[in-house]
């Protein structure tokens, strides 16, 4: 697995990815954690997400037959003009998670429209550390984390569902991390979708703090 270090990152990259994020949690209307509450669905007219397995069936094959796949995989598929994701329906949900985290970023990003009919994989991207950092902010954007004061590994783990090393690994980057000026905008407006996730969030600390 690799360790992804802010530093890993140009300032310019960082800034980007970070857009390409809450572009995305907005484009999909996410309002709570964890983001991806569900998995075989579409995400809008042109990303349909489904289970390696539920395809394989339905075309007639063995259900390990996207098994070179490994834990998912991502294609343009350029004559309907739309993506398809597939993922290993084995995995825990916050493998799943941040699977699906990964592909997205190499189809937000243009990554996989830039190369057409042709499947794009999770674990074997050329560009991990781009991959790895859009996951940590769309899983767990940065935003989100700030107004619930959600930065210890536990935490995380509970409420974004993703798993432990890089819910530790998460914890980490947030001790470091300092808000863009550029993307007032975009928190903005995540934080308007979140709101009532962000208002049911504190009102439930409260009550267990009153309860201590």
């Amino acid at each position: 697995m690799h360790f992804f270090k802010e530093n890993d990152l140009s300032r310019e990259e960082d800034k980007y990815i970070r857009f390409i994020a809450y572009d995305t949690l907005i484009d999909f209307d996410e309002k709570s954690l964890p983001v991806l509450s569900e998995f075989d669905h579409f995400i809008n007219s042109s990303i349909l997400i489904l289970p390696m397995q539920f395809v394989a069936r339905k075309g007639g094959h063995e259900e390990d037959y996207y098994s070179s796949g490994g834990k998912g995989i991502v294609m343009y598929v350029s004559a309907t003009e739309h993506y398809i994701i597939l993922y290993d329906e084995q995995m825990p949900d916050a493998e799943i998670r941040w699977t699906l985290s990964k592909l997205l970023y190499l189809v937000k990003s243009g990554i996989a429209y830039e190369k057409p009919d042709v499947f794009h994989y999770a674990d074997r991207p050329n560009n991990e550390v781009h991959c790895e950092a859009f996951a940590y902010q769309f899983t767990c954007p940065d935003a989100i984390l700030a107004e619930c004061k959600i930065n210890s590994a536990s935490n995380i783990i509970e409420h974004c569902k993703i798993p432990f090393s890089y819910a530790n690994i998460k914890s980490k980057l947030l001790e470091t991390s300092t808000r863009i000026k550029s993307l007032q905008l975009a928190e903005k407006t995540l934080i308007n979708n979140f709101q009532h996730y962000i208002k049911n969030f504190k009102l439930e600390h409260q009550i267990k703090l009153n309860k201590i």
